[in-house]
């Protein structure tokens, strides 16, 4: 009996092993196949970042704006928790490091590495929350999804309000990082783009979005080989329409005929000083010599207003004289940057600010601007007296200080009104806002953006300055150190800018722009009402969330019970 079991058992266990081994070999195939679709995800997250990059400038390849919202959901679909959240902050962190590169042109190593990094980090998380509230909808993957249209077409306007509502909080957040919104790669597209007087950039990002969203759903229709092969034209048929309406709009406002009084002739001074020489103090006579050479020739053509950038002119008591003396004998007020001191009276405290200054021609006191919106790193330093270390980040010595109030510099006798802002101030729709008021006829943006050297830096400010003309239906000039000098007028187009007869915009030189000023059309809704699309965006996808979780709840409880 013991030799038959025992020969039972041998004859029965090559199949044992048999069946064992086939068994494994399928596990670990099934295993291997998973591994790959995961590493397949991560790789596509990455392409999705770069993608979005690129829609900025440079190249400013704009159509892959209207993809990525998505392509990012469809990435992240089938994923819960901290997997869904990695996958979206991979493509918002490869994106942020991209199109942030000119950072790292910063002669500063140390601080330019570490900015690039913290500063990619820090506004990745804003999209990769966006992309963790909706892709929950997915966590089923999309074959599984089979919404009726009515479903697909809410969720569709929810994804694009919560991305505006991150946008406002991303704005807004620890003194706001408005650099690079959705909208802003659309800032030549001037019919779409229209609608910003109403809505602020928020508009024209909400747009995208909605209609990225769409598109995804109509290709899940297509795949799902429906009885009717026209059933994906549902999904489009309603952010085509609103998008054909905007451009409509924004076609028959192009055309409108503006009544201007005679043109504003604007000098405009690009020295091109590189941000290393800057920081020397040995050459402050070469850099105003400079300044000055560019200036007497600027002023040739007797302009109205004689503009240089921020940092540029470094004005000592002993080189004042020459430049008063140079004003005179154009007869053309200056507006410049300049390092503005103050003593508190009570306390003795030291405050310094960066500043813009309009000099009149006769002998009446400069009027002053003190910079509000301060750049991290570049104009203060967090936490400096709690972190002593974080002074070594910056190449700064200490902090400026913030400024308190907008303030408008009168030019011919009050006929022109200019509202000044001063380097990135022009990326804050609500900022810039406040600096319109009912007689501003011109903005004037002084920037240097000599510190990131030769990149994509100069054209992503410059679009961001595109959308503060629309949304205030004022125009802008602007004055830098290396780059965009330009004048947009109040639709959002650039007309002019320094460096376009011979495809230089960084080197050095001056430009003179007469610009037909006036507000003919009225202040704009967004100028008189502010972001009350945005806010509207911001509490609709509150709402959304808050009925998602209590829908949850409910659920929840009842599988309980």
């Amino acid at each position: 009996m013991r030799e038959t079991v025992t020969g039972g058992w041998r004859l029965r266990k090559p199949k044992a092993v048999r069946s064992t081994r086939r068994g494994g070999s399928g596990n670990l195939a099934r295993l291997s196949v998973i591994i790959k679709l995961g590493q397949a995800r991560w790789l596509l997250a990455m392409l999705v970042g770069l993608a979005w990059a690129l829609a900025y400038p440079e190249p400013r390849w704009s159509v892959f704006a209207w993809l990525v919202p998505g392509c990012l959901l469809s990435v992240v679909s089938g994923r819960e928790g901290w997997r869904l959240f990695g996958l979206a902050f991979l493509a918002a962190l490869v994106f942020r490091l991209v199109s942030l590169r000119f950072l790292l042109n910063i002669p500063h190593t140390g601080g330019a590495i570490g900015g690039w990094l913290a500063l990619s980090v820090y506004a990745a998380l804003f999209s990769a929350a966006w992309a963790w509230i909706c892709g929950v909808w997915f966590r089923c993957g999309l074959a599984d999804q089979n919404w009726p249209w009515i479903k697909r077409f809410c969720f569709g306007l929810f994804a694009a309000a919560v991305w505006v509502g991150i946008e406002m909080f991303q704005a807004r957040a620890l003194g706001g990082y408005p650099w690079n919104f959705l909208g802003v790669t659309q800032f030549e597209n001037n019919p779409l783009i229209q609608i910003a007087a109403f809505t602020g950039v928020y508009g024209v990002s909400f747009l995208i979005v909605w209609f990225s969203v769409s598109v995804l759903f109509a290709i899940l229709k297509i795949r799902r080989a429906t009885a009717n092969p026209w059933s994906w034209m549902t999904d489009l048929a309603a952010p085509c329409v609103v998008l054909v309406c905007v451009c409509t709009f924004g076609f028959l406002r192009l055309d409108v005929i503006v009544k201007i009084s005679e043109p504003f002739r604007v000098a405009v001074v690009q020295p091109s000083i590189p941000q290393r020489l800057i920081w020397e103090s040995g050459n402050k006579e070469e850099r105003m010599a400079k300044v000055l050479e560019l200036s007497e020739l600027a002023l040739v053509s007797k302009p109205d207003v004689l503009i240089w950038p921020e940092s540029s002119a470094p004005v000592t008591q002993e080189n004042w004289p020459r430049v008063k003396r140079m004003l005179l004998e154009a007869n053309t007020p200056l507006v410049l940057g300049i390092d503005d001191f103050e003593r508190d009276a009570g306390t003795g405290e030291e405050r310094f600010y960066n500043s813009a200054a309009f000099v009149p021609v006769d002998d009446s006191a400069p009027v002053v601007y003190r910079k509000r919106r301060l750049v991290m790193f570049g104009e203060y330093i967090p936490f400096e007296k709690a972190l002593p270390f974080m002074k070594y980040l910056s190449p700064i010595g200490a902090s400026f200080s913030a400024g308190t109030e907008a303030v408008q510099f009168p030019v011919g006798e009050g006929k022109t009104t200019m509202a000044p802002v001063i380097c990135y101030e022009d990326a804050f729709p609500h900022g810039v806002r406040e600096h319109v008021l009912p007689g501003t006829t011109l903005l004037v943006n002084l920037t240097n953006d000599g510190w990131f050297g030769e990149g994509p830096a100069q054209w992503q400010h410059a679009a961001h300055a595109v959308f503060r003309c629309i949304e205030n239906r004022v125009p802008m000039v602007r004055s830098c150190n290396n780059g965009l000098s330009c004048w947009v007028d109040r639709f959002g187009r650039v007309r002019r800018f320094f460096g376009e007869e011979n495809g230089d915009i960084y080197g050095a030189g001056f430009a003179v722009f007469e610009i037909p000023l006036g507000q003919a059309l009225g202040r704009s809704f967004y100028n008189r009402h502010g972001d009350v699309f945005g806010w509207s965006c911001l509490v609709l996808g509150l709402a959304g969330i808050i009925a998602r979780l209590a829908k949850r709840r409910l659920h929840t409880r009842r599988k309980i019970g």
